[in-house]
């Protein structure tokens, strides 16, 4: 049986500060900080709050929350392709809830809130990935794409460019394609099953400077590859839960 979780989409202005510092210290349970407790949070609220965002809080029945995904709204023009990236600088979720059917079904509730304020554009997913969120992401939307895929197409590459050097303007290494200076997420068990390996096999080759604190920024549509693999996932896990 799932754990229960119930799902809190809020505008980041409306997020209040105690709920912050709690999705904030949650974060810091999967982290060893290489700077200041003060600083970091600092750099969180700045990064969570502002125009365009918003913050998904997963809690139980005791409203405490079990985890959470922040998203920022870009709208790009790349190859005359009218483009909303939706960018997830933080997603952490303890142990138990990951993988949690509402945290699969929950983004497509930004469908409507992003053609409302941007108009009709295409909708992709951006982030800058460790090991575990690109095994997580890319077994969750089918496919994603780096600077560092050989055969990630133009398109792709023009988004993540210009994702990159819209947030992080001093860390990007365009040279590269990577984003330096992060901090590092605290070690997990190796994936068990044989695809999640090899994905983790696959990123090792695409970012072996992980370790020194250097993320993949990688992206993934809102397509029907997208919306296969979300019901697949849904549907096998009801399955082995019920």
């Amino acid at each position: 049986m799932s754990r229960p979780l119930r799902v809190l989409l809020l505008e980041s202005h409306e997020i209040s500060e105690e709920r912050l510092r709690e999705i904030w210290r949650l974060r810091l349970e999967m982290l060893t900080l290489t700077r200041p407790e003060a600083q970091d949070w600092e750099e969180f609220r700045r990064a969570v709050v502002g125009p365009d965002r918003y913050v998904f809080v997963f809690v139980d029945p005791d409203d405490v929350a079990q985890g959470f995904f922040t998203i920022a709204m870009l709208p790009v023009d790349v190859e005359r392709r009218r483009m909303l990236l939706m960018f997830s600088k933080f997603f952490y979720f303890r142990r138990a809830y990951r993988g949690h059917p509402k945290t699969i079904l929950a983004p497509w509730r930004l469908l409507p809130i992003a053609w409302r304020g941007f108009g009709l554009r295409s909708l992709h997913f951006v982030t800058t990935a460790f090991p575990q969120s690109y095994v997580s992401l890319t077994r969750t939307s089918g496919r994603t794409w780096s600077l560092r895929d050989e055969g990630a197409p133009s398109w792709a590459r023009a988004a993540l460019t210009e994702f990159a050097q819209a947030f992080y303007p001093t860390s990007f290494d365009a040279e590269h394609g990577v984003v330096r200076g992060a901090n590092v997420a605290d070690g997990e068990s190796l994936p068990r099953s044989p695809e999640a390996r090899r994905l983790a096999e696959r990123y090792e080759e695409l970012n072996p400077w992980w370790r020194e604190g250097t993320t993949l920024p990688i992206l993934f549509s809102v397509d029907p590859l997208l919306v296969r693999t979300n019901l697949g996932r849904v549907l096998r896990r009801a399955l082995r839960r019920s």
